[in-house]
């Protein structure tokens, strides 16, 4: 190797000119010889140049990070309603006074204040009616009174009945058009148990009104409709409740906003098509969008849903958008208006807005026959600086042409530099290099993670760039010890050239090596046309431009010639956009990913997608690596700093009080047959530390989580007694009131789920009343004979939410929502007995409580009073914080 430039063959006439060698000795001592020869060779760089390869690298890196990192982490300033005159513009200023009104406090689906929600935004909408008929335009707002019964829940995927009495807000802003076809937009404005729904979802329901607002002073061809629905968070039950609504036959496209963390910016993370997602990609400054988050949804790393799994099982295409940063905070007390912004609401809504827009003024609406809704795109945006959309064959027909470029370039390389030395077989052995260097980085980077797992499994979620950090480093460190090892051999096989020739040392690595990795992310390539093919995945797109970057780089290194410090610089920026992309994903995935450990995800999962991200941004430094001329020396220094990183993340204490806190699952479950007031706290680390700071909890039996299988620990002690429970024993009056009605017997139907024909069945009325409470359930023994279970008031079940395969499932289970409170439910339930003077069916009937911001639930207060600043509440999954129940026989 050699650090001159100039004139190529004026060069390789100074490489030639080295002083003769003695005879080397013909015995034993000649390999020992031929290999320190060798040695010598690879290892003839100085410190100097070594480190001024890794600080090209690292600043170009840092510079190409720099961009993405900037554009990922700004946000738009937040217009004024004056500022906002335009069809495109958006107010988040207009849209933040409605979000402060419904942000106040804890708003779940099962609370008064969710009650007051609703009505703000009726209220609302009537005033936006006002505003346009002064402008002569339609605001229409719908009676909702959508009995639903679902057959399953997309959230749980269980088979138990579920009804629902809908309280969507729904508004239709009429287009300029005489026509019905129409684009909804969909948002909730239920929150979770804890938290205040700042981000979710009430900035999408900030949003939608303001979008209403600018429809009526800039409207569009076709009909907009907003859903902004209730009961998102415990399944998905708003947008199902609105597919039976009469205006959803109108739909021909949606678009979904959501809040997976604290604000940010909202990323275009799921598409069903082409069309939809071109639409979305001339939304104007700073469009974010990626493949990515569709395919890990596939693969089942995240696991949550929206509403998106609802209309797309009703086979209406549309976009998923969502926040993603920050996501330690989602689901939990800090999504408040305190951890978010106005940008991140100027951002959502200049998005969501043009996107509608564009959509709503299209054709796309009016052509129905066009619409296919598992049509597969790619989409991505480059560091929010523009943003690309190609159908998923288009995307296969790139893979494909590179597959047969990249064999025909090979084959012109080794013809232009075969009087060099570049035979095929050096170019097999460098591309065998390269495989080898990708596998032992990720069979070491699996050994690590393994270790980190065991003795800081945390890691990722509170220090997420230590972790990636580290997996640079280990990757970088694997990668330059099997490039070493590769030199040594092509130095021992002389380049192919005769045993003592002396130009043993003007093997040019460098050169061979842009060859060796052009072949390299040809293998890639086909991994990718392998997944494209099986499961449509497209999140390995990048691979086709480093595959084009890398054969230019390779053209500048063989056919021109080209060397020295300034041509490995500028091949290293040749690659500069697939490099941003790769970097886009890695920073995207340590933002997203790595804090979804607390809802389940392994972190063994989170590290290993952390380790493959960090090599991919570290095999296109291959060639660059080989500029050092000194691999003992660039090979020690990764080794030094790859031991500090480990040190550090075996060390580091994974939480923080301002950017991750360990969040933690409460739940009480209050037994009124056993007088029990037991008290369940899960999260995936350390949490018997933090017992041990809540003074209820001293007494606790600790253990593996079943339901998360074993991934979350919990705690379980017994807790201080709902005022509701102190309040009721002290009146008199019982919580959950309920009788029985006298059974009856008859044959039993066939076709009856779990009923055998003529079977003898028992049906009996179960009704009650419930104190503060609009979320009942009955849960039956496994196994119990129960063939049907109706509640009086609803449908059947919705056959389009439904499947076969649950239709004739024995459900031994029910959920049901009521509108209003003070309701009596009735529930007609029916198995099957041997005789008429069979016992008895047991149930556990409970009632579940949302409302804890006033001291409702004592246990609640006293372990949030008595967190460490490191730690915070999060709502989990489904309804219920405090669940009283008891037994009923039926």
């Amino acid at each position: 190797m050699t650090e001159h430039q100039g004139d190529p063959d004026k060069q390789h006439k100074r490489d030639d000119e080295v002083p003769e060698k003695p005879p080397l000795p013909q015995d034993s001592d000649t390999e020992k010889n031929d290999a320190q020869s060798a040695t010598n060779a690879i290892n003839q760089g100085s410190w100097r140049r070594m480190a001024g390869v890794f600080l090209m690298m690292i600043i170009s890196y840092s510079i190409i990070g720099g961009i993405v990192s900037i554009k990922r982490l700004s946000l738009p300033s937040p217009k004024s309603v004056a500022d906002a005159r335009g069809p495109h513009d958006f107010s988040a200023e207009w849209a933040w006074q409605h979000l402060e009104q419904i942000a106040q406090r804890p708003h779940p689906i099962n609370s008064r204040d969710n009650l007051r929600i609703r009505d703000y935004l009726v209220q609302t909408v009537k005033d936006l009616q006002v505003e346009a008929l002064n402008v002569n335009r339609t605001v229409e707002l719908a009676d909702d009174d959508v009995k639903l019964t679902l057959g399953k829940n997309f959230l749980s995927q269980s088979t138990r009945l579920e009804f629902y009495e809908s309280s969507n807000v729904i508004v239709r802003v009429v287009g300029t058009e005489s026509r019905s076809e129409a684009v909804v937009v969909d948002a909730h404005y239920d929150s979770v148990l804890i938290g205040h729904g700042a981000t979710d979802d009430g900035i999408g329901v900030s949003v939608c009104l303001e979008m209403i607002r600018n429809l009526i002073h800039h409207p569009v061809r076709h009909n907009v409709i907003f859903n902004i629905n209730n009961g998102e968070e415990v399944g998905l039950y708003g947008a199902a409740a609105f597919m039976k609504h009469p205006w959803a036959k109108d739909v021909k496209a949606f678009i979904s906003l959501e809040g997976a963390g604290a604000g940010g910016r909202a990323l275009l993370f799921r598409a069903t098509n082409q069309a939809l997602a071109g639409y979305y990609s001339k939304v104007g400054n700073s469009p974010h969008a990626n493949v990515f988050g569709n395919d890990v949804f596939k693969i089942g790393l995240i696991k949550s849903g929206t509403d998106f799994s609802v209309f797309t099982a009703y086979g209406i295409p549309g976009l998923d958008v969502a926040f993603y940063s920050r996501r330690a905070f989602y689901h939990s007390l800090h999504d408040d208006l305190e951890h978010t912004s106005k940008g991140s609401v100027q951002h959502m809504g200049n998005t969501a807005l043009t996107a509608t827009r564009n959509i709503a003024d299209s054709d796309y609406l009016s052509n129905p026959e066009g619409i296919v809704s598992d049509e597969a795109s790619i989409y991505y945006d480059v560091a929010g600086l523009f943003m690309l959309v190609y159908s998923f064959k288009t995307y296969m027909a790139i893979n494909y042409t590179f597959l047969v470029l990249t064999v025909i370039f090979i084959a012109f390389a080794i013809f232009s530099a075969r009087k060099h030395g570049l035979t095929v077989m050096v170019v097999l052995r460098s591309y065998l290099a390269m495989i080898l260097s990708f596998v032992v980085a990720i069979v070491t980077s699996v050994a690590f993670a393994a270790l980190l797992n065991k003795v800081n499994p945390m890691l990722v979620y509170g220090e997420h760039i230590l972790a990636f950090m580290f997996f640079v480093f280990q990757s970088c460190t694997a990668i330059i010890c099997v490039q070493w090892a590769w030199v040594k051999i092509e130095l021992r096989f002389k380049g192919d050239m005769s045993s003592h020739d002396p130009t043993l040392q003007r093997v040019d690595t460098e050169q061979i090596a842009n060859v060796g990795i052009v072949l390299f992310w040809w293998t890639l390539l086909i991994v990718a046309i392998i997944l494209g093919h099986s499961t449509e995945i497209g999140l390995l797109y990048f691979i086709s431009w480093f595959m084009g970057t890398s054969m230019i780089s390779a053209f500048l290194s063989v056919c021109l010639k080209l060397r020295g410090t300034l041509w490995t610089l500028l091949r290293l920026w040749i690659n500069v956009l697939p490099l941003m992309m790769a970097l886009d994903i890695a920073i995207t995935n340590m933002i997203a990913m790595s804090q979804t450990l607390v809802d389940g995800t392994a972190p063994f999962a989170i590290m290993a997608l952390f380790a493959l991200c960090a090599l991919n941004c570290i095999m296109p430094l291959i060639p660059t690596i080989h500029h050092s001329a000194n691999f003992k020396k660039m090979g020690l220094f990764s080794v030094f700093l790859t031991l500090v990183l480990l040190i550090a993340t075996l060390a580091v204490f994974p939480y923080s009080a301002d950017e991750a806190p360990n969040k933690l699952v409460w739940r009480q479950i209050y037994d009124l047959d056993q007088d029990t007031s037991l008290v369940t706290v899960k999260t995936m680390n350390r949490l018997e530390k933090i017992m041990e700071m809540i003074p209820e909890a001293k007494t606790r039996e600790c253990g593996p989580d079943p339901v998360s299988n074993n991934v979350l620990t919990q705690c379980v002690y017994s807790g201080a007694v709902p005022k509701l429970v102190t309040g009721s024993k002290g009146s008199g009056i019982e919580i959950i009131n309920s009788a029985v009605s006298v059974p009856t017997h008859s044959p039993g139907t066939a076709g009856e789920a779990g009923s055998a024909p003529n079977a003898l069945v028992r049906t009996v009325h179960l009704t009650w009343n419930v104190t503060d409470s609009r979320l009942c359930t009955i849960q039956f023994p496994f196994n119990s004979p129960v063939v049907r279970l109706n509640l009086a008031g609803f449908d059947e079940v919705d056959q389009g939410y439904g499947s076969t395969a649950v239709e004739n499932t024995p459900r031994l289970s029910m959920l049901g929502f009521k509108r209003d409170y003070n309701q009596v439910w009735d529930l007609e339930v029916a198995y099957e007995v041997e005789n008429e003077n069979a016992p008895a069916l047991e149930g556990t009937l409970a009632c579940l409580y949302d409302e804890w911001d006033q001291g409702q639930i004592p246990a609640f207060t006293n372990t949030k009073d008595h967190l460490p600043d490191w730690a915070l509440l999060g709502g989990g999954k489904g309804p219920g914080l405090l669940t009283i129940q008891k037994k009923v026989y039926v």
